[in-house]
């Protein structure tokens, strides 16, 4: 659950999903000027897709993004596997 920014009042308290899949709360002050990210008291911004309303919220979408990555991971083991196969078929191994 992402928090809304148009709902918001000033300073809000949020969730952070790092890119490392650390939770940190955070206290914003604001949306940035072109309104894309929010920014904290101290300038740091942040991408709406790493803002939660909850920790347990950003767990559950760290979760999410690692099942995403195992999924992912798994395809392209799939396919280097069946490369890897049709080289040994026409290698004549």
């Amino acid at each position: 659950m992402r928090p809304n920014t148009n709902e918001r009042t000033y300073p809000y308290t949020a969730w952070v999903l790092t890119r490392s899949f650390a939770v940190l709360e955070v206290e914003l002050a604001g949306p940035t000027a072109d309104g894309q990210h929010e920014r904290t008291i101290k300038g740091k911004w942040y991408a709406p897709d790493t803002l939660f309303a909850s920790h347990e919220a950003a767990v559950e979408a760290g979760r999410a993004r690692i099942e995403m990555a195992k999924a992912e991971i798994a395809r392209r083991a799939a396919v280097l596997e069946e490369k890897s196969a049709l080289l040994d078929q026409m290698s004549g191994r």
